[in-house]
């Protein structure tokens, strides 16, 4: 499967958590930010990169088209 690369940066909320800036999409925590000696440090979850200050989302390239929600629909009711 191709995933690509997609910018979501205006897509995502922060919200101040015990001094540690959560990252959210809606209300999935995505990621966080953290303050160490080292500077700022980006955890994020799987599927998200956080790159020169911007979010990414990896996505299929190539999504799956849909025939059909379920098998066997001979009844017309589907």
């Amino acid at each position: 499967m191709d995933l690509k690369k997609v910018d979501i940066t205006s897509k995502v909320n922060g919200k101040m958590v015990d001094g540690t800036m959560s990252l959210y999409i809606g209300d999935a925590k995505i990621g966080e930010i953290i303050e160490t000696n080292q500077g700022l440090q980006h955890e994020m979850a799987e599927g998200y990169l956080f790159k020169e200050d911007k979010i990414y989302r990896f996505e299929n390239a190539e999504p799956q088209e849909v025939e059909s929600y379920v098998n066997g629909c001979d009844e017309g009711w589907c």
